[in-house]
C-alpha cells in the first residue's frame, strides 16, 4: 500500500505443518520470507497468517530466531493477552495460538487494538484484527518521493552488474549503524524519547538511501542500453 510519504508491505503466509518431517521446508519459506525482504526494499513490512508456529513448539523456536535475526517482532505476543487462541481444532478438542503479526519495528510501533475475534467463527482459525497508524511510519525523503518509471531492459542486465549492484548496494547500507544502547533495548514497546527518535532517523536513512542508489544505478544501466 502507498501512501503521500509511506508505503506498508502486508504479505500473507501459510507456512506448513509443524513436524519433524517438514522442519526444513518451513525453514526453507522462512528463507523466501528474507529473500522476499530483500527484494522488496521497504522498511515497513508486516507478515501476516498462519504460521503453525506455537510459542513452544520447534517452529515457534525457529520464528523466534528468524525474527531474531532479521530485526522483526512477533507483534501479536506483545499485544495480546499470554492466553490468546487463534486455532480450535474440534476433531482433536485442542487449541492453540500459531497465527500471527510478525512486523518491522516501524510497523509494530504503529499498531494499536490489536483483538482476537474469538466469537468470530468462520472456519477452525479465529481472525485477529489490528489498527495500524500509517502516519506514524517513517517516511520517504521528499526529494526522492515520486516514483520514477523503470528505463531497463531487465533481461539484458548481465549477472556480473546485478552482483556489482548487490555489493555496491550493501556496501552502501552497511554504512549505516544503529546506536548501541538502541540495538541492545530489550523493550518492543519502549517509549523513551531518545530511541524512538535513533529508530525513526535509522528508517529514513535507509530508505534514502536505498532509493537514491536505485535510481543511480537505473541511470547507469539504462546509459548503457541508450549508448547501445
Amino acid at each position: 500500500m502507498f501512501f503521500k510519504k509511506s508505503e506498508l508491505c502486508l504479505i500473507n503466509v501459510y507456512l506448513p505443518y509443524c513436524s519433524r518431517a517438514d522442519t526444513d521446508e518451513f525453514l526453507a519459506y522462512l528463507g523466501k520470507l528474507r529473500q522476499l525482504c530483500e527484494e522488496l526494499q521497504c522498511p515497513n513490512i508486516c507478515f501476516v497468517g498462519d504460521f503453525t508456529a506455537g510459542a513452544t513448539t520447534t517452529f515457534g523456536g525457529l520464528l523466534e530466531d528468524f525474527c531474531m535475526e532479521n530485526d522483526f517482532i512477533i507483534s501479536v505476543y506483545a499485544l495480546l493477552p499470554q492466553d490468546t487462541i487463534t486455532y480450535i481444532s474440534d476433531a482433536h478438542n485442542t487449541t492453540s495460538w500459531i497465527d500471527h503479526f510478525v512486523s518491522s519495528f516501524s510497523v509494530h510501533q504503529a499498531m494499536f487494538n490489536m483483538e482476537a475475534l474469538t466469537e468470530c467463527i468462520i472456519s477452525d482459525h479465529r481472525a485477529v484484527a489490528v489498527s495500524i497508524q500509517c502516519s506514524h511510519l517513517p517516511e520517504f525523503d521528499d526529494e526522492v518521493m515520486e516514483p520514477q518509471p523503470s528505463r531497463i531492459d531487465r533481461p539484458k542486465i548481465t549477472a556480473q552488474e546485478r552482483e556489482d549492484y548487490y555489493h555496491e548496494s550493501k556496501n552502501l547500507l552497511d554504512q549505516l549503524k544503529l546506536p548501541t544502547e538502541v540495538r541492545h533495548c530489550q523493550n518492543v514497546n519502549s517509549t523513551d524519547e531518545k530511541h524512538l527518535e535513533e529508530i525513526e532517523n535509522f528508517y529514513a536513512e535507509l530508505t534514502r538511501r536505498e532509493r537514491f542508489f536505485k535510481n543511480e544505478i537505473t541511470e547507469k544501466i539504462s546509459q548503457k542500453f541508450h549508448d547501445q
